[in-house]
């Protein structure tokens, strides 16, 4: 077996620390040095929301990496559950929990992940100033210069304002056109029972008016409760700065003026010093860089997406898996494959598989602020999927005109149900 090579990996994120643990436990017992800005584990306030992991991508990265009894003890499968309702709180779909894609706090992925590597794996601190040609890393701690390195392979799991991205491409996240805020309700079956039920187990999203608002259950029973709409850049974030947090809240309230009380209720219970903002960015659907020997990427670095599929934890853990097994491969007895060329293999294999998840994404997306929402977000995604090469035929069957044009009404009539069951309970 050849000598392992000097890998370096820059974030200790999902994606990151699953490189990094499945590079651990390869049969070549590679020791990657991962660098992170955070100056500890727990040095960030919020770790991030619940993510749900699927199967062949995630679920398989977690297998790999030795890990599955030990998600086991966190995993949520009636996290799975998931309504889709329009401004008046008409429940269009609901998809009960199941056992097919789990959910699990970010924190608790991220500390699972941390726990199976060994603590001298991960140098925390370290603010990534300059990548050079060489595989030097330069980095700044504590107020001083650190250089480390040089590296074989340098791998930026870096997320959406990558630094080794810039070695590789000039091409940069833009503004995807939405922003949002965040808040939290952290003892819901306590404070707000009737929020906290009609919320479920796992997600509840209202779309209507080109807005979108969802509650999203944590593993210790608190929601995270979100609006999202389309708004210049800057926009979201200055009205904050401008208005305070109990001002942004009014402006919030205010907007989704005649929605259904219950649902902006999920605001009225949010501690509001618990208030954040969101500006979500992305990288253009089929981004590419030309392959550069000695660095790549992974996860956001690689492909920046906005929340609205679910794929982007997933995507970033299937990275680390092909990559982490190609570089095994290299390293195996045949000698069939060098280290330059598995990664090459890796990026060749993963530029296509991103672009599909980015353009469903982008499609979620504008279906679920486009004018025809929640309907349109509904008979929008029968269509991405029907699209999809291994499409079933009777995923093609509901997405042809005819059956497409019978769901659309069936929704819009218990849309409009909803509306006149709504108008006549408020007048009376």
């Amino acid at each position: 077996m050849a000598t392992a090579p000097r890998i370096a990996i820059i974030g200790a994120g999902p994606a990151g620390l699953t490189l990094a643990r499945l590079l651990h436990v390869s049969n070549a017992k590679i020791s990657p040095s991962v660098y992170e800005l955070d100056a500890s584990p727990t040095s960030r306030p919020d770790q991030g929301g619940t993510l749900d992991l699927h199967d062949g991508t995630g679920l398989a990265a977690l297998r790999k990496c030795g890990l599955w009894d030990a998600f086991q003890k966190h995993a949520r499968y009636e996290g799975e559950e998931k309504i889709v309702a329009d401004k008046n709180a008409t429940k269009l779909v609901h998809i009960k929990g199941g056992n097919t894609r789990p959910e699990i706090d970010r924190q608790k992925l991220k500390f699972m992940l941390l726990e199976s590597l060994p603590e001298e794996c991960v140098k925390w601190g370290r603010k990534l100033k300059k990548v050079s040609e060489d595989g030097k890393l330069k980095f700044e701690v504590e107020g001083r210069e650190e250089v480390e390195g040089p590296f074989d392979l340098v791998v930026g799991a870096d997320g959406a304002w990558s630094k080794v991205r810039a070695k590789l491409t000039a091409v940069k996240p833009a503004y995807s056109g939405i922003s949002g805020y965040e808040m939290e309700i952290r003892e819901p079956a306590k404070t707000c029972p009737h929020v906290d039920k009609m919320v479920g187990m796992g997600a509840y999203g209202g779309t209507s008016d080109r807005k979108f608002l969802n509650a999203q259950r944590m593993g210790d029973g608190s929601l995270k409760v979100r609006s999202w709409f389309a708004c210049p850049e800057g926009e979201a974030k200055e009205a904050l700065k401008q208005h305070g947090k109990k001002g942004t809240l009014e402006q919030i309230l205010k907007r989704y003026d005649g929605w259904a009380p219950e649902m902006t209720e999920f605001f009225k219970q949010a501690d509001l010093e618990s208030l954040r903002e969101w500006t979500l960015y992305e990288l253009p659907a089929g981004s590419k860089w030309e392959h550069k020997n000695g660095f790549t990427l992974i996860g956001d670095a690689a492909s920046l997406m906005t929340p609205f599929s679910g794929e982007g934890v997933n995507k970033a853990m299937k990275d680390s898996l092909e990559l982490a097994e190609l570089i095994e491969k290299s390293l195996g007895s045949q000698g069939s494959l060098t280290l330059d060329e598995a990664v090459l293999r890796y990026e060749q294999l993963m530029f296509p598989r991103a672009e599909k998840l980015q353009r469903l994404t982008i499609a979620n997306k504008q279906n679920g602020f486009g004018p025809d929402a929640p309907i349109g977000l509904i008979t929008g995604f029968i269509k991405t999927m029907a699209s999809d090469e291994e499409a079933s035929l009777l995923v093609r069957l509901l997405a042809s005109a005819p059956v497409l044009a019978a769901i659309f009404s069936y929704f819009w009539i218990r849309q409009q149900i909803g509306w006149a069951v709504r108008t006549w309970w408020r007048r009376t």
